[in-house]
């Protein structure tokens, strides 16, 4: 893995902490707003096949709360999460300063049972999964194939792995 710019304050810190926690509150509108296009698009094919229906019908959820097929389509990955980083101590996460790989790639390491905000020593720095994000439409999006790249480069568990058909 080549050595990652670190940038203090970052978009990608404050994006992960709030999809974490829509991830834990069940927000679907903020989950879906938060998603990178590929991501999306590979959620509704998921959809597709679970739901047996064609991509034609599943392509194309609406972001705007009223689209009912918005909690099918994520609860596999909302599952993932909650089942990576455990449904009670998702809120105990510190979110790491980003690293940037290139101008569009950017992630953020994830510390457990991190407590009040504070100056981690290296000693404490023990991370435990990762997250990808990919700066597009003027916004840093959470990746899912980004996510599970680097987490394989950096020998971490993938959050978002258990996501199957």
């Amino acid at each position: 893995m080549k050595r990652p710019k670190y940038q203090w304050e970052h978009p990608a810190q404050n994006a992960a902490s709030s999809f974490l926690l829509a991830a834990s509150e069940g927000d679907a509108v903020t989950m879906w707003a938060a998603l990178s296009r590929e991501t999306r698009g590979l959620l509704e094919g998921l959809y597709a096949a679970r739901a047996g229906v064609s991509l034609r019908v599943a392509a194309g959820i609406e972001n705007d709360g009223i689209d009912e097929r918005l909690g099918a389509v994520l609860a596999p990955l909302r599952a993932s999460i909650l089942t990576a980083l455990g449904a009670d101590n998702i809120g105990g996460y510190g979110v790491s300063g980003a690293r940037l790989v290139d101008r569009t790639t950017a992630y953020v390491l994830l510390l457990p049972e991190f407590g009040d905000e504070r100056v981690v020593s290296e000693a404490e720095w023990k991370p435990s999964h990762l997250l990808a994000f990919v700066h597009e439409s003027r916004e840093w999006l959470l990746d899912l194939g980004k996510t599970a790249d680097l987490s394989v480069e950096a020998e971490l568990p993938d959050p978002l792995g258990a996501i199957r058909k």
